[in-house]
């Protein structure tokens, strides 16, 4: 049995009880028959508070991104730190994912557990064990491929000494990060570059396979000053591949890869960073958007390309597929609801949970989205609903949209995946 296979299969044989969040009190169950049990969260089956993936929403994100890149020419490699999930990871390399993109060499550890052949670390690394371990992994394996982003002559060097010791057969390709003033990584000017990429060119171990950059520390907005923002950090990224192709940084006539786009502004990358047509040499793009896969109703359901900027000729659209949902605790004063979610539960780094639907105990809906409903303050393990005229009991049941996947996914190890009628058809764990 294959590596993946049996990472997999291990993952889906894990028993699961109440010491895991979420899973109903008194009850043990293993992740591969979670969809059997008849669970419905609506109903107040699952240990709340909780938060879910609508079954529908991830499937249609995940092929309406592969249909997006298909379009458009573009590799896809996701940022997995979003999740952190390996059955969602495989999910997005099944759907034709190029690769899966990790923070630190801890998560790129985890996709190589459950068997990723090809990982970009979008960071530098400069911790030693953890380039003896991504050495020693290309060494077992002729197959894997590991890249990861470089930014200093110092660090470079660093890099080519321990490297040495593992008796790589091959180069350790890397990208050269072109960073934002008063970002965090990269260099910020064309001298800063060409002195970094020498220091590869240098080396007896690493090989230059690209340049990189993160287009999202430019701005978080909008407006048509923003995005020319983002555009003209874009072009200048485009300039440093052309010049130090001209240098002759990039070995032989081999591809080029140029490597970009969060999920605010993918839309920005592929018009600036994608059409190589007229180039001499092959130029690949890499686009590496992690929280399409959820999407959300927060950030990126305001500033996705594919929602709250998406083109009226744009006939792809992301959905928002996670709901966080909490049991009312108690109604202490008109029109405020105690619930059973706070900041242990939910993600409120941008904003807090907007709150869509009640489940009252009778069985019957209230939808909130049209009211003034909202969550005005989060502590620990409660939060405040305040519902001018809609009528709240404790024990009734209120789901909640979030802002930013990526905050609300390291809150869970175990997260329900959920049909339209709220059945609970299957479950993610996640290794944060």
């Amino acid at each position: 049995m294959s590596l993946i296979n049996t990472a997999l299969e291990e993952l889906l044989d894990t028993t699961l009880d109440s010491r895991t969040k979420g899973v109903p009190l008194g009850e043990t169950v293993t992740v591969r028959d979670i969809g059997t049990r008849g669970w419905h969260v609506a109903r107040g089956d699952l240990a709340l508070p909780v938060t879910t993936l609508s079954a529908d929403a991830l499937s249609h994100n995940i092929e309406t991104m592969a249909e997006y890149c298909r379009r458009h020419g573009a590799l896809f490699a996701p940022h997995g730190k979003t999740t952190m999930a390996p059955q969602l990871f495989w999910r997005q390399l099944d759907a034709g994912a190029w690769a899966m993109t990790a923070a630190t060499p801890t998560q790129a550890s985890v996709m190589r557990r459950f068997g990723v052949p090809r990982i970009i670390v979008a960071n530098e690394i400069t911790d030693a064990g953890a380039l003896r371990w991504a050495a020693r992994e290309m060494a077992r394996d002729d197959d894997f491929e590991l890249h990861f982003m470089v930014d200093n002559p110092d660090a470079v060097a660093l890099s080519d000494a321990v490297i040495e010791d593992e008796q790589v057969r091959r180069p350790m390709r890397v990208f050269l990060e072109v960073g934002v003033t008063g970002g965090r990584c990269g260099v910020r000017n064309a001298v800063q570059a060409k002195a970094v990429a020498h220091a590869v060119a240098e080396s007896t171990h690493l090989q230059l396979l690209g340049v990189e950059s993160y287009e999202g520390l430019v701005t978080s907005g909008a407006t048509a000053d923003d995005l020319a923002d983002v555009d003209r950090h874009l072009t200048t990224v485009r300039d440093v591949l052309i010049a130090l192709d001209r240098q002759g940084f990039f070995p032989g006539d081999e591809e080029i890869y140029v490597t970009a786009g969060g999920s605010s502004y993918f839309d920005r990358v592929v018009s600036v960073l994608g059409d190589w047509t007229d180039y001499h040499r092959p130029v690949s793009l890499i686009l590496r958007s992690g929280c399409y896969l959820s999407h959300d109703l927060g950030k990126y359901h305001q500033l996705s390309p594919l929602d709250g900027r998406r083109p009226i000729d744009e006939d792809l659209t992301l959905i928002n597929a996670l709901e966080a949902w909490a049991t009312v605790l108690s109604v202490p004063e008109p029109d405020i609801a105690i619930l059973s979610s706070g900041k242990r539960d939910v993600a409120h780094d941008l904003s807090l949970p907007t709150p869509l639907r009640v489940h009252h105990r009778d069985g019957t809906t209230t939808d909130l989205r049209d009211t003034s409903a909202e969550i005005y303050k989060l502590m620990d393990q409660h939060a405040f609903m305040r519902a001018p005229g809609v009528t709240i009991m404790p024990g009734d049941i209120v789901s909640m949209g979030l802002s930013h996947p990526c905050t609300a996914f390291d809150k869970c190890s175990f997260i329900p995946v959920i049909d339209k009628d709220t059945k609970v058809v299957d479950a993610v764990l996640t290794y944060f």
